[in-house]
């Protein structure tokens, strides 16, 4: 006893260092099996079988929609039609959409002449679907992309209890082999959504896979407030519309959106987007968002600090290497949940270095996000 006070009092004021160090450690480790279990939570949809009006907005992309359309046009579902909105296309998308709609009865579309004056004409585009929409349940999604099963539709209309304004499903890059940093940060991008939800903060949206009642946005004015900007056409749908009804997210695999654009302008373009989002967030959104990471940030950096100067090497490295594999325990435990078991070397190399990637594109998208505005 006496000699581990004496080797105690030896470390001078490096034992307030381990001291601080561990209970970083022990918070890091607290709060992420808080986001675990809220992420394992059950929550299962009813079906309902209610009428559903999926709407896509298209600019000059006719290729995407010969490709594409149709995963989302032969859904299995007994009452939905798909809405087109051709975004001021000057390709043969008009071509494209009149030969699918000989075809299929349930395909409407309209469209935004070229020459618009309008800077931006997403939101508008969007406005135009939704009043051309003939059922109370509207989902969107974007035409480079496509829905993971033919129970898409199904999955994600069954969460729309009468008490339900805004549903939220996962889009996830196409799988592409056993690595993929870019998924993985979608994924994790995912698990703040649902704890900002759960904390009683729903403000970040997908434009990829999300839906929401007519009636409310009717009722709430829809773009009314900022139809100029690009920005928000998802988020701030959120935001308003969880004013009047429950936020619910979907885990099912067969509610997913796989994005097909992956390339790294694409991925460029949706991080600075996201980034744009943030700087709207309240600071409790923050707060609950990155507290994870500076807990992990602070304890990592502690205990590098007394690897340098101390002496402690043997009993630090178990400390790092024990709370590394309680990360990638929890953190597969969650992909294991989406359906993203592939995903477990790059969680491991992610988990590693992954701070880096985050700061690089973080630092980007100061640079860009005005682009969004």
């Amino acid at each position: 006893m006496n000699t581990f006070l004496e080797y105690w009092n030896g470390l001078g004021g490096e034992k307030y260092v381990l001291i601080l160090g561990l209970l970083l450690g022990v918070g890091h480790i607290f709060f992420l099996i808080y986001r675990t279990v809220l992420l394992l939570k059950k929550q299962k949809g009813e079906e309902q079988e209610e009428g559903v009006s999926v709407i896509i907005t298209s600019s000059n992309k006719a290729e995407e929609l010969k490709e594409n359309l149709i995963a989302f046009l032969e859904q299995d579902y007994p009452n939905f039609e798909i809405i087109v909105v051709d975004e001021c296309s000057e390709d043969n998308t008009q071509e494209v959409l009149a030969d699918f709609q000989k075809q299929y009865s349930h395909l409407k579309t309209t469209r935004i002449f070229p020459g618009t004056k309008f800077r931006r004409t997403k939101k508008i585009a969007l406005n135009i679907g939704i009043l051309a929409a003939s059922h109370d349940i509207l989902l969107f999604s974007e035409i480079d992309a496509r829905p993971a099963s033919k129970n898409w539709i199904r999955t994600m209309q069954s969460y729309f209890t009468p008490d339900t304004a805004v549903v939220l499903g996962y889009g996830d890059y196409l799988p592409q082999g056993w690595f993929s940093v870019r998924r993985f940060f979608r994924f994790l991008r995912f698990w703040n959504s649902w704890i900002l939800i759960q904390k009683g903060l729903p403000i970040v949206g997908n434009g990829y896979n999300m839906g929401y009642r007519k009636k409310y946005y009717l009722q709430q004015r829809g773009f009314s407030k900022n139809s100029h900007e690009y920005i928000g056409y998802d988020t701030e749908m959120v935001q308003e519309l969880s004013q009047l009804g429950d936020v619910k997210m979907v885990k099912e695999e067969e509610g997913r959106i796989f994005i097909l654009n992956n390339s790294c302008r694409a991925w460029q373009d949706d991080v600075s987007y996201y980034c744009a989002t943030q700087a709207r967030w309240p600071i409790q959104a923050f707060i609950w968002c990155y507290l994870d990471f500076v807990l992990e940030m602070a304890y990592y950096l502690s205990l590098l600090y007394l690897l340098i100067y101390n002496n402690l090497h043997l009993y630090l490295g178990l400390f790092v290497g024990l709370t590394f594999l309680i990360d990638l325990i929890l953190i597969n435990m969650c992909l294991k949940q989406l359906g993203l078991k592939k995903l477990f070397i790059t969680s491991l190399i992610v988990n590693s270095i992954g701070f880096v990637y985050k700061g690089y594109y973080t630092i980007y998208s100061i640079f860009t996000r005005k682009k969004w505005k």
